[in-house]
């Protein structure tokens, strides 16, 4: 009985056998366009030099790369070969690479001339086998240099086998990779499809990373023969052009990027009748952003609740809630992360792991197809995280008598800022080394764009001068840019409970007005 190929890359051979001269890439930075052949081809013959070169399945290559045609032939090529990839958020510092290429123990590094030349000025790191796509470093082959050509199709993989490592940062310690298999890609591909629906050749455009969210948008495109929109960075101004004349038909965006993207909209702008949904997840979203954008967009978005560990989708808040939402001015709905979907459970439960009453906050666990495999070369942080299947996802929230779940605050002490996370302690244990700083706690607080903005709490140490800029030029020297403090606000002491810890909720509630904005310092 012949097996069933869940390798994912799969989907772009299928693509290129039914619809060869469809466009399948288009890079809107680099005026470039790839057809479903163009980039099957380029995909296996890379994946032919990668096993050439002595790439095995199972081996870790890692892509640090912007969004570009380069980027998605690196990454179908690799799990083409049969290997685990490995994205980088190009927002990180040389640090984190570092970490993470010597942890998933990466056998090869794909990436561009600016981020190997940074790599490369650190001595002390050990560089894997690596590959330029711009062929613009002596020494260095590039993407054609590797590739071979070749008639090759995907090596063979199990839905169980690993797919992709991808890093999420964690309350303590390094960051943690997280295990996702071959069949949870395809789980959340299905749910996009069944959630936001992905017509026979849709064009969806990619303004964020496809190192995050938006490449969980890449595989249903791609399986509805539609054409992947690039970007190099966000351009709200471009990007509400390319929705008014109908040449993206969806997007996946955070909420920062769509208060943006509302920042710049003319009076009488309006989306093409072609126009079919702006996707959001990532961080919380303000109420008058949640209703300005339902309204601009009649109601054509829809949002999720999830994290990495199980990516996407947990929850969800469509179309028909955000439009009632918006008819009553109720911003109600704005704070909460929607409904169960069909497939997917969640329980909310006390620290005894006992489920707690409707309307009562406690941790918020979940079930899903696409629930990781674990964490690489963790075990015991998988123990803890994963118990018979579900996800102690470490947020604290309720459910309402109508199903909706809403997040309420978070045990894991994150904060989320332009759908980024950033953890307190990383940064805290940066501030304590800053000059002039005695104590230091780090807090989110709302921001109209951003989401929330990473804020410092600091006592000053005895006889220093409170001096704010230093202070934010020290952070911003040793942190990657969106996890360093915006703001840094001086009091005499940090409030402590008993037990000497921090009392973070009531620096939160001391630092907001009261309509839940931040108040001056």
């Amino acid at each position: 009985m012949t097996r069933t190929n869940a390798n994912i890359a799969g989907a772009v051979w299928d693509a290129a056998a039914r619809t060869p001269d469809r466009v399948a890439l288009r890079d809107l930075s680099a005026g470039r366009d790839l057809t479903y052949t163009a980039l099957r081809d380029a995909a296996g013959a890379f994946a032919a030099g990668l096993a050439e070169d002595g790439v095995r399945p199972g081996d870790r290559v890692a892509l640090l790369l912007h969004n570009s045609c380069e980027y998605v032939v690196a990454f179908v090529g690799a799990l083409a070969a049969g290997a685990v990839v490995v994205p980088l958020n190009t927002r990180l510092t040389v640090a984190d690479f570092d970490h993470m290429l010597t942890d998933s123990g990466a056998t090869l590094l794909v990436t561009e001339t600016s981020f190997l030349a940074d790599l490369r000025a650190r001595t002390t790191i050990d560089l894997p086998r690596l590959v330029d796509v711009t062929g613009r470093t002596d020494g260095v082959p590039s993407l054609e240099d590797v590739s071979r050509a070749s008639d090759l199709t995907p090596h063979h993989a199990d839905a169980a086998d690993v797919c992709s490592l991808m890093y999420t940062s964690g309350t303590t310690g390094a960051p943690k990779a997280v295990m996702l298999s071959h069949g949870a890609w395809s789980s959340v591909s299905d749910t996009a499809s069944d959630l936001l629906g992905f017509p026979d050749g849709v064009a969806v455009m990619h303004p964020a990373p496809l190192t995050h969210g938006a490449g969980f948008l890449f595989l249903p495109t791609v399986r509805s023969g539609g054409v992947n929109l690039l970007v190099r960075g966000y351009d709200a101004a471009q990007t509400a052009e390319l929705l008014r004349r109908g040449e993206a038909h969806g997007l996946f965006l955070v909420p920062s990027m769509i208060r943006m993207l509302l920042d710049v909209l003319p009076d009488d702008w309006s989306p093409h009748p072609d126009f079919r949904w702006l996707y959001y997840a990532g961080s919380p979203i303000d109420a008058p952003t949640f209703l300005e954008a339902t309204r601009r967009f009649d109601a054509r978005l829809v949002q999720s609740f999830a994290q990495m560990e199980a990516p996407m989708f947990l929850t969800s808040l469509g179309s028909a809630e955000h439009r009632r939402a918006a008819e009553l001015d109720d911003p109600t709905l704005a704070r909460s992360a929607g409904r169960l979907i069909p497939g997917r459970e969640i329980r909310v439960v006390d620290d005894h792991g006992a489920d707690v009453p409707t309307g009562e906050v406690g941790e918020v666990w979940g079930r899903a197809p696409q629930v990781m495999l674990g964490y690489w070369n963790r075990p015991e942080a998988t123990a803890s995280t994963l118990d018979q299947g579900w996800l102690h996802t470490g947020d604290m929230g309720r459910v309402d008598e109508a199903g909706h779940l809403y997040l309420v605050d978070r045990v894991k002490d994150m904060i989320v800022t332009g759908g980024s996370n950033v953890y307190a302690r990383e940064v805290e244990e940066v501030l304590v080394d800053a000059p002039g700083v005695g104590q230091a706690a780090v807090v989110g607080l709302p921001h109209r764009v951003w989401g929330e903005e990473v804020t410092a709490v600091v006592v000053l140490a005895d006889g220093a001068r409170a001096d704010e800029d230093e202070v934010l030029a020290f952070c911003r020297a040793r942190l990657a840019g969106y996890k360093a403090p915006k703001r840094v606000v001086w009091v005499d002491a940090l409030p402590r409970n008993a037990y000497g810890k921090v009392l973070k909720r009531q620096l939160r509630a001391d630092l907001q007005g009261p309509d839940g904005t931040a108040s001056p310092a």
